[in-house]
């Protein structure tokens, strides 16, 4: 069994990128850049946006948390140095000052249902359930997640990294592998930036539309996201239920070539993968994937969480509950 489904699991995600905004306008910047409506998230709440091309394809997913007067967000491996040029080419006269703290933090992911009662044990405090809630404790920022599983994001100034982690472990949390996680994120329908979708992928075609706040205001690439909202686009990613093993490779609906499955996992029996189709294939269809000489039958399902796939709260949705929770 995958240990991110068992008790409580760990991975080292400090190979992320890490900016800080700082500044007293630092929320009205990232709002007029990034898809989500950043411009009152309230202190110790998260939040996952896009940055965008001009043309209104993917160049960044960016996951976010506001602690005191700051926002910290982690990024892809290898892009803090970029999108640290990218915003700070963007600042002009606003008040909004841009860092890359990707060496001054460490990152931990904690996945299970036992991820509460070892962080406990651990010593580390634990935010409220619900999602994009966050935590301040000394110097770690706990944030927690639902993707792909329930969990936390634990940010660690690297000098505690490692004690962080040992405290962890000896509270039972299991030292997971990267690979398992990537298994995890297939199996459970969240795709990879870099792998499932990039820089050719639309929001909408990506499935990311619960990362997009369609009723603010301007923000880059925001005329391509609307025109291609009125509209329909021609290729989604999709969730493939295999019949026996997952395969990456090309997908076959009828005899006609219909698009390509990037990543496939294989968990306890379950055999998924995440593809970009035509959207002339419908969910509910049986396609096969061809790899090499090998091929395997699957059904095309909706992404979880996505506006046609089974319901997850969206980051907007889960903020205001919160907020309103507290009043």
């Amino acid at each position: 069994m995958n240990p991110f489904y068992e008790s409580a699991a760990m991975v080292d995600r400090s190979d992320r990128g890490k900016l800080r905004f700082t500044g007293e306008q630092n929320l009205w910047f990232l709002d007029q850049l990034l898809t989500n409506k950043l411009d009152d998230l309230a202190e110790q709440i998260g939040a996952e946006a896009l940055l965008l091309t001009p043309k209104g394809r993917i160049s960044d997913h960016l996951r976010l948390v506001r602690n005191g007067d700051a926002v910290y967000a982690d990024v892809e491996p290898g892009r803090s140095d970029e999108l640290l040029e990218f915003f700070q080419q963007r600042v002009f006269i606003t008040k909004a000052e841009i860092s890359d703290v990707t060496q001054g933090f460490g990152l931990l992911e904690v996945f299970g249902p036992a991820t509460d009662t070892a962080l406990g044990s651990a010593g580390i405090s634990v935010p409220t359930e619900i999602p994009y809630a966050a935590i301040s404790q000394d110097d770690l920022i706990v944030l927690r997640i639902i993707r792909p599983l329930p969990g936390v994001a634990i940010w660690v100034p690297r000098e505690s990294l490692e004690q962080t982690q040992a405290s962890l472990l000896n509270a039972g949390v299991a030292h997971g592998k990267t690979d398992d996680l990537h298994a995890v994120m297939v199996v459970e329908g969240s795709p990879r930036l870099g792998i499932d979708f990039g820089d050719s992928h639309l929001p909408q075609e990506a499935a990311l539309e619960y990362l997009v706040h369609f009723a603010k205001g301007c923000y880059l690439g925001q005329e391509a996201v609307a025109m291609a909202q009125r509209g329909q686009v021609k290729k989604r990613l999709r969730h493939l239920h295999f019949e026996q093993e997952a395969l990456t490779g090309r997908v076959l609906y009828g005899n006609e070539e219909a698009g390509t499955v990037t990543s496939a996992a294989e968990i306890a029996g379950l055999s998924r993968g995440v593809a970009t189709l035509k959207t002339s294939v419908p969910t509910g269809a049986r396609v096969t994937v061809v790899s090499d000489e090998r091929q395997s039958d699957a059904v095309v399902k909706a992404l979880p969480g996505t506006i046609d796939g089974p319901k997850l709260p969206s980051a907007r949705e889960l903020r205001e509950r919160l907020q309103g929770s507290k009043t």
